[in-house]
C-alpha cells in the first residue's frame, strides 16, 4: 500500500511538472509569436513609408537644417552673408575666403594687388594681369562710356586729393583740382587681351574700382553659393545686397525685405522697403561717406567734370537689377546724372529698376520698382 501511494504521488508530481513545463512553453511560444508579428508590423510600416517617400518626397516631414550667418570686415566695410536652412559653416567660410582673395587682387590699397601694379607702372608700360581683372576693368569702361564719363574708373587721383573717408579729408584748392582732372580719363586705359595686359596712357593716372568691384564680387560669391547647393541666401557687402531663393519660413518661402535708407536720417531709418525673392539692391547717396567743414557737407561722390562733390537734385539712388555689378555702377552713375537724365538712362536699360530720392525727400520710382515698394 505504501509503495503504491509513493508511485501515485510520483506520477502526479511528474504530471504537474509536465503540465507546468507545457504551459511555460506555450507562454514563451506566445511571446515569440507576438514578437514575430511586431517585427512584421514594423517592417510593413517601414515599407509603406518608403513607398510614400518615393511617390511623394515633398509631402513628408523632414529635418530642416538651421540658418547660419557671419559678419566680417572686408572690402573696407562690414560684409554679411546669411545661408538659410543650410548650417554649412564650411561653405560660409569659403565664401568669405573668396571675398578676401578678390580684395587682394582688385583693391588699389593692397600692396601687390593687380590694380596696384597697374597704378604704379610707368605710363605706356603694359602690366600683365589675370582675365578676371581685365574683365572687370572692361565692364567699368563700358559704364564710363554709357554714362558719358560721369562714371569713370580712373577717378583715383581726384579721390585721393579729397581724402573723403580717410582720417584727413580736406577741401583742395581749385588749382589742385585743375592739375588732377586731366588724369581722370578712361579713354587712356589700354587693354590688350591677346597679351593679357593693361596699360595707363598718362603718368599719374590710377584706377579705382570701388564704384563697381563690390557688386562684381557679390555676383561671384552668389555663383559660388549656388554651385555648392545653397538655395536661399542673402549677401550684403556694405550696402550691396544680393538675395537668392526667397526667405524660407514655416509656411513656405517669403520675399526678402530690403530697406531704402532715408538719406536725411541716421542709419537704419528707412523710407520704405523693396520686397523681392531674387536679385540685387544697391544704393548710393550723400549719407554714405562725407565730412563737414564750415557747415557744408562734402560727400564722396565726385564729379569728373569739375572735381567737386556732385550737387544736383538727388540725395540718394537705389538700383534694382539681376546682377549686382550693374546696380553698383549704375547707382553712382544715376546719382551723378541727376533726376531727369538719370531716370532717362534707367528706363533705357532692360531689367533695371530704380528709386530716386530727391533733395526734397520725394521718392521717384520706375514702374517695376513701384510694384514691389512698400512705403514706410
Amino acid at each position: 500500500m505504501v509503495k503504491m501511494s509513493i508511485i501515485g504521488v510520483t506520477r502526479a508530481a511528474v504530471f504537474r511538472f509536465l503540465l507546468t513545463e507545457w504551459k511555460g512553453r506555450l507562454r514563451i511560444a506566445g511571446m515569440f509569436h507576438k514578437i514575430k508579428w511586431l517585427f512584421i508590423s514594423v517592417a510593413i510600416l517601414l515599407f509603406i513609408l518608403l513607398v510614400l517617400f518615393l511617390i511623394f518626397p515633398d509631402r513628408l516631414p523632414r529635418r530642416v537644417p538651421g540658418d547660419i550667418e557671419d559678419n566680417r570686415f572686408l572690402l573696407d566695410t562690414v560684409v554679411s552673408i546669411k545661408l538659410y536652412q543650410s548650417g554649412r559653416k564650411d561653405v560660409l567660410d569659403e565664401a568669405f575666403t573668396l571675398i578676401e582673395s578678390y580684395e587682394n587682387q582688385l583693391s588699389r590699397h593692397k600692396s601687390g594687388s593687380e590694380i596696384s601694379r597697374i597704378n604704379t607702372a610707368e605710363a605706356g608700360m603694359p602690366t600683365a594681369v589675370s582675365d578676371t581683372t581685365r574683365g572687370l576693368i572692361k565692364t567699368a569702361l563700358k559704364y564710363a562710356e554709357i554714362s558719358g564719363s560721369s562714371f569713370d574708373p580712373t577717378v583715383a587721383p581726384l579721390v585721393d586729393l579729397w581724402g573723403i573717408g580717410s582720417e584727413n579729408p580736406r577741401i583742395p584748392t581749385d588749382a589742385e583740382i585743375a592739375d588732377v582732372l586731366p588724369l581722370v580719363d578712361y579713354t587712356s586705359v589700354v587693354i590688350d587681351d591677346d597679351a593679357g595686359t593693361v596699360m595707363m596712357g598718362k603718368n599719374g593716372m590710377a584706377l579705382d574700382l570701388g564704384g563697381i568691384a563690390k557688386g562684381w564680387i557679390a555676383d561671384r560669391v552668389g555663383e559660388f553659393l549656388i554651385r555648392n547647393g545653397e538655395e536661399h541666401f542673402l549677401i550684403n557687402l556694405g550696402g550691396n545686397v544680393l538675395v537668392h531663393g526667397g526667405k524660407p519660413g514655416k509656411k513656405g518661402n517669403s520675399a526678402f525685405k530690403i530697406g531704402v535708407q532715408n538719406p536725411f536720417e541716421k542709419r537704419g531709418l528707412y523710407l520704405g522697403f523693396f520686397t523681392l525673392d531674387e536679385g540685387s539692391v544697391v544704393s548710393s547717396g550723400i549719407y554714405e561717406r562725407y565730412f563737414e567743414s564750415g557747415g557744408i557737407r562734402y560727400h564722396h561722390i565726385l564729379s569728373t567734370k569739375d572735381g567737386y562733390p556732385v550737387e544736383n537734385d538727388l540725395a540718394a539712388v537705389t538700383i534694382l537689377s539681376k546682377k549686382s555689378v550693374d546696380g553698383d555702377a549704375l547707382s553712382t552713375t544715376v546719382f551723378i546724372l541727376g533726376l531727369d537724365a538719370g531716370m532717362k538712362l534707367v528706363l533705357s536699360l532692360e531689367g533695371i529698376e530704380a528709386a530716386l530720392v530727391t533733395r526734397k525727400g520725394e521718392v521717384v520710382l520706375t514702374p517695376g520698382a513701384e510694384e514691389i515698394f512698400e512705403k514706410r
